[in-house]
């Protein structure tokens, strides 16, 4: 009876919400066969491609990573390549710096060797010089001599009768200017 009651009393609603009606059945048949298709044939294709999406996103993260290792070599080796260039670039100026004091040394041992030998040569021309100079000074002392002699004696004199004495004024002179020449070489050096 109490069923009955409750009936008569909400008949008016429809029916009592807690007992199901045929409407109920029928969504819910329907909602279990949509249930039955959507994990039959919709959510398999669905699981895949999550899966292959899943993969290849793990796939990517692996070679970056992987990219990201490589990268991290390859800047190392250029590191240590740019520190071995910085090397062997420093090595280089400095064998060019040797090779340039070398060279430089060179040079001034040539110059100084050239100044030697030109100062040579020109003390050598000097003193030919020199001797040429009282050679010819001594050749007109003979001429000098007489000519002085003619003055003194109001006369004239002989050159061939006065040769010895001639001679001996000559070789005085010549000892003379050897000594003055050997004191002007040793003044030099």
């Amino acid at each position: 009876m109490l069923f009955a009651s409750a009936g008569a009393t909400s008949s008016g609603n429809g029916g009592d919400f807690l007992i199901p009606n045929g409407t109920f059945v029928v969504e819910l048949i329907i909602f279990l066969v949509v249930l039955g298709v959507v994990a039959k044939w919709i959510l398999p294709p669905l699981q895949e491609v999550a899966e292959t999406r899943r993969l290849r996103i793990g796939s990517a993260m692996q070679q970056a990573e992987e990219a990201r290792s490589e990268s991290q070599l390859a800047l190392a080796e250029r590191a240590r390549l740019i520190l071995e260039a910085r090397i062997q670039a420093s090595a280089i100026i400095d064998q060019a710096n040797r090779g340039a004091d070398l060279a430089l040394e060179q040079g001034r041992q040539r110059g100084q060797e050239e100044y030697g030998r030109l100062l040579e040569a020109s003390r050598a021309e000097t003193s030919e010089e020199c001797r040429r100079a009282r050679e010819e000074m001594l050749g007109r002392l003979d001429r000098l001599v007489v000519s002085a002699a003619e003055r003194v004696l109001g006369g004239r004199v002989d050159a061939d009768r006065h040769r010895g004495l001639i001679d001996e004024a000559i070789a005085a002179a010549h000892a003379t200017a050897s000594d003055a020449a050997a004191g002007t070489q040793a003044g030099e050096g």
